[in-house]
């Protein structure tokens, strides 16, 4: 089978190896979606400890506060740090109690104190709107380290802590035939965000910044790229506004990751969730990985958001690696029993959310499988 154009750069979106890790942790759920441990003073509760970061998305932040000298171009990073993180730990039923930060910075290339200043309006704006929802979760702070001979430009990533009782974890074990599963939207205007959003969160950012951003920005900043690449081959500057994307290809990949953990926590308040599904890397085969034997079939899909359409036209990349790479409009799947659909869709509209029924399971054959079915293409992921 020929390489996406996603792995021509150097990316292995199934992260071959990670097993060798997974099989010596502590995990109690090893194929749940984030690691368990139990509570060693308590041993009816688990404790999450979960890490996660923004990808690639700071050199995108990096280009644009080169071309403009604003370093505001930062702050949005710290949205999506905390919600790689929050959403990912809700997805097995945990309550996020703590985060912590790490920012990892070239100082030859970026003033420190600029930098943390942008992030920390960012993180104070995230908290003080996840207080505003009830979802209080505490900052500890973190680590910063200056790293010119190792970062080209900076990495932002974080740390949050998390417990439940182990009885509540949502494993993704009870998914059975029969089961509903809803689509969450990644994309428009929530009640709790400032402006629209793109949906992109922060996965497949490599292959937008290449595909859709001109060559011209290596040239004059060689730091965003590598050598043995096929380099910057998009036709758009930065800050070219398309009406399709009613904002600048900028802040379409910039636009923060959303943060579903006040709708997922409303969900599991409402009704029994047998499995939750956070669409970062993997895109829509992010499933694979929960319940036995189960064929995931997601063909009532919403149309993707502009800005996925745009890198699929542009990087020429196949619709079934564009399934496999992006959200594709969907970051978060909530699956749940035939009739309790309704509840979650609601318990996403109460926060301006689009959502909707976008598949079902069905039995396998031996291992679980995707089907996702758009129109006359038929994808099958196994």
């Amino acid at each position: 089978m020929p390489s996406s154009k996603y792995s021509e750069l150097g990316i292995d979106v199934d992260k071959k190896g990670i097993s060798l890790i997974k099989r010596v942790t502590d995990d109690l759920f090893p194929d749940s979606f984030c690691s368990v441990v139990r509570d060693p003073s308590d041993p009816v509760c688990g404790l999450i400890l979960h890490e996660d970061g923004a990808g690639s998305k700071p050199i995108v932040s990096y280009l644009c506060f080169k071309e403009s000298e604003e370093y505001r171009w930062f702050s949005g990073l710290a949205q999506d740090v905390l919600a790689m993180n929050l959403d990912d730990v809700v997805c097995v039923g945990g309550v996020p109690i703590a985060f912590s930060d790490y920012v990892a910075l070239n100082t030859m290339r970026l003033e420190r104190e600029h930098i943390l200043s942008s992030l920390a309006r960012g993180f104070s704006e995230s908290f003080e709107s996840l207080d505003d929802l009830g979802c209080k979760v505490l900052f500890c702070g973190g680590e910063t380290a200056d790293l010119p001979d190792i970062i080209r430009t900076l990495d932002v990533s974080g740390t949050v802590f998390g417990r439940l009782k182990l009885k509540e974890v949502i494993t993704g074990n009870a998914v059975s035939p029969g089961d509903v599963i809803v689509g969450i939207r990644s994309g428009g205007r929530c009640s709790y965000e400032a402006r629209e959003n793109s949906g992109i969160m922060c996965n497949g950012i490599s292959l937008a910044r290449h595909s859709l951003l001109s060559n011209e920005y290596l040239k004059k900043y060689p730091e965003i790229g590598h050598e043995g690449s096929r380099g910057y081959y998009g036709r758009f500057k930065i800050d070219d506004h398309l009406p399709d994307l009613g904002m600048t290809v900028g802040e379409a990949m910039l636009s923060p990751t959303r943060i579903f953990l006040p709708i997922v926590l409303e969900t599991i308040r409402r009704i029994p969730v047998k499995a939750l599904v956070h669409n970062t890397g993997s895109g829509l085969t992010k499933s694979l990985r929960l319940g036995r034997n189960i064929l995931y079939i997601k063909d009532s899909l919403p149309d993707p958001d502009p800005i996925f359409r745009l890198i699929g036209e542009e990087s020429g990349e196949s619709p079934r690696e564009m399934y496999r790479n992006f959200n594709m409009g969907i970051g978060i799947e909530v699956v749940v029993g035939d009739g309790d659909e309704e509840e979650v869709i609601r318990s996403s509209e109460k926060f301006g959310v689009d959502a909707q029924v976008i598949g079902r399971c069905e039995r396998s054959n031996g291992k679980n499988a995707v089907l996702v079915r758009k129109g006359s293409e038929e994808h099958l992921f196994q």
